[in-house]
Parts: C-alpha cells; sequence; structure tokens
C-alpha cells in the first residue's frame, strides 16, 4: 500500500479511468453506473468549471488506474453571494482494493488539498451503503460528512392531466431572450442557496462548461411580459450516460408496463437490464414566488417534447421545496439522495442562512 501512488490527472488518463468506470457501478436497490463515454473529461467539465481530478496507480509500470475522484469547483451562490465551492464526486474504486487502506490513503491527500476552513459538497445516493457505511465510519483521516439536506429525484414520462395554466404563455426562448433570462439568474438565483452563477453569455461562447447547450432548448413562461419561469433541457447523452445494470427486485415488470404504455401514446420507454436511460435533464430552473403551478405549466410542454423523442424527463429538489408540488401532475419515479457537506475544519452548516432554500442542479451530479 505505502507504493501506491496518489497524483492529478489529466486527458492521457481518460482511457483508463474509463475502465475503471465501466467495472465499478453505483450499488442500491436499483444498480445504475454513471458513465462518461466517450471521454471522462467531457463530463467532468460539465460537472465541474474547474475539474480536480486524482487518480490512483501502482508504480510497477502498470498504466490501470485503481481508483479515481474529482474534486473540482463550480461557482454557486452562498447566503447570496458568489463562491467556488468544490463537488466531491465520481469517486470509484476498484473493486479488488475496496475494503484495503486505499481509501484512507486518499483523504489523507484531500486533506493537504483542501485550503483551511474549506469545505465541499457532495451527493450519495440512498441505498448506497458503501459510500453510507464511509461517511459514518469515524476512520482516523477522514473528514466529517455533515447532513445537509435529502433530495427527491424525479423521471417525468407524462402528465397525468392538463395543467392550469392561469393565462400562461409558455414558448422556447430566442435570442432576444437572453438579457431578460440573465436578469431573472442575477435576481432569483441568489435567493437560493447552491444555485450556479451563470452567465449566459456562455451559451453564444461554446464554453466547455456548457458543452452541447443551446439557447433554443430553453422554455420560458410569461404572464403578460413578465418572465415568470424558465428551465432548460440538456440532452447529455453524448457524453454522460446512466446504465441500468439492475432495477429492484420485483419491480422488472413495471418497466414493460411504461413500455406498452409509451409505445401507444409515442412516449418514453425504459431500457431493460443492461441498457441506458434516455432522458433530459432540467436545469437553470427559476420560477418566481416558487409556484408550483407556474412550474407545472412551464414543464408540461417540455416533457411532451422529451416524450416526442422517446425520453424521459429528469430533475431534482431538496425535500420541502414548495416548487416540488409540481410533480404530483405527471407519472413520475422517483430516486432518493442525501446531500453532504465534507469538511476537516468543523461544520460549515451554522454559517448558511436558513432562510435560502437549497437549489439542486441535477445537470450537474
Amino acid at each position: 500500500m505505502s507504493g501506491v501512488i496518489i497524483r492529478p490527472a489529466d486527458r492521457a488518463d481518460d482511457a483508463a479511468i474509463l475502465t475503471l468506470v465501466r467495472r465499478t457501478p453505483q450499488p442500491g436497490r436499483m444498480v445504475l453506473n454513471f458513465e462518461r463515454e466517450p471521454a471522462f473529461f467531457d463530463g467532468a467539465e460539465v460537472t465541474c468549471e474547474q475539474p480536480d481530478v486524482w487518480v490512483a496507480q501502482l508504480p510497477d509500470g502498470d498504466e490501470d488506474v485503481i481508483a479515481v475522484f474529482n474534486i473540482g469547483y463550480r461557482r454557486v451562490f452562498v447566503n447570496g453571494e458568489p463562491r467556488s465551492i468544490r463537488y466531491a464526486h465520481d469517486l470509484r474504486i476498484d473493486p479488488a482494493w475496496r475494503g484495503s487502506l486505499l481509501l484512507v490513503r486518499m483523504f489523507r491527500k484531500l486533506r493537504g488539498i483542501l485550503a483551511d476552513g474549506e469545505w465541499m459538497q457532495t451527493v450519495i445516493l440512498s441505498g448506497n451503503e458503501a459510500s453510507m457505511s464511509t461517511v459514518g465510519s469515524g476512520r482516523a483521516g477522514l473528514p466529517t460528512y455533515y447532513p445537509d439536506g435529502h433530495i427527491d429525484t424525479a423521471l417525468l414520462f407524462a402528465p397525468l392531466r392538463q395543467s392550469r395554466s392561469d393565462g400562461l404563455l409558455v414558448r422556447r426562448a430566442t435570442t432576444a431572450d437572453l438579457p431578460l433570462m440573465q436578469e431573472m439568474i442575477d435576481t432569483l438565483g441568489p435567493r437560493r442557496q447552491y444555485f450556479p452563477c451563470y452567465d449566459l453569455a456562455a451559451l453564444r461562447d461554446g464554453g466547455r462548461y456548457f458543452r452541447g447547450m443551446h439557447i433554443g432548448d430553453y422554455w420560458l413562461a410569461f404572464e403578460g411580459a413578465r418572465l415568470v419561469a424558465m428551465a432548460g433541457l440538456w440532452d447529455q447523452k453524448p457524453f454522460k450516460q446512466t446504465r441500468v445494470l439492475r432495477y429492484p427486485r420485483g419491480t422488472e415488470w413495471l418497466r414493460h408496463g411504461y413500455n406498452v404504455w409509451g409505445r401507444l401514446l409515442g412516449g418514453v420507454t425504459l431500457p431493460p437490464s443492461g441498457g441506458v436511460i434516455d432522458y433530459r435533464s432540467v436545469h437553470t430552473l427559476l420560477v418566481r414566488d416558487d409556484c408550483p403551478l407556474r412550474l407545472q405549466a412551464l414543464l408540461r410542454p417540455m416533457v411532451v417534447q422529451a416524450r416526442s423523442e422517446r425520453a424521459a424527463l429528469v430533475l431534482a429538489f431538496f425535500r420541502g421545496d414548495p416548487l416540488a408540488a409540481a410533480l404530483e401532475g405527471f407519472r413520475r419515479q422517483l430516486l432518493e439522495s442525501e446531500h453532504f457537506l465534507v469538511s476537516y475544519s468543523g461544520d460549515p452548516r451554522p454559517s448558511l442562512e436558513p432562510a435560502r432554500l437549497p437549489y439542486i442542479e441535477v445537470a450537474r451530479l
């Protein structure tokens, strides 16, 4: 173990990292593998504005990677102010090395990387017993994971009923809408804890953080001339995939029911075990007054669009978010996760203003 090398990674390590990712699915009731084909760093540059990827290898000349993790930065609003916060994710350890001291070695390396007082965000799927046991292990050298909310991720398949539009006009965005959209981000974004600091000018510049994102993929809801809700649909399948390796026991038959319904109505179909879920991620979600009826009206044509492409629409909320009530108008499947703040320097939660509702950008997980 003393000979293991833990070092920063770059694109030259892409192939070796992908090999590791393919053989390290996320355990749980539904066994998923979050893949990054065809290039790991394409996905890493979307998850974080500034990726910080590290790998572990043996020093014997073998190019295999036995572990990887990413602790990159993204700018989010914390207490209404822009801050660069690390997001700890994509931790993968070769099955042959699980239970060894490798994880402790990696966390010791992490302790030397983090600045004094620095904390990170991380999200762990409920049911991922391996990661959850690490959180509460108390092993020497590991940071403290402070629980900071439950997250419900929903795959929306179809509207259950006609939503009330109450005079809302919902349409796709155009370049002419960019100033109005940016004003909404600048006004409403800081009110949410962890909302991303977005400059929509990057959509025109084609930055890597916005890979594959286009202005026409945004949908806007208006009351008269007033923009009251906005969100984008992001097809990330060209660089990020969610593969279903196994459905929860006894629920495989539900997939067939969904697929029969989907084929009849032209909607989404769920893959067999081993297949990839085709979905569109909702991002940059803002609704004035946190009104679920406005969000429901906005989501309806977005779900219809996704259905026409035989894809599900995926979005997530922290539990307790009033906007989550909008999901009641759709046929859906839920996944549960836990959000943590990770630190070696004490509990950061008392410094956070509790009146600000937290936000999760599912497209950046």
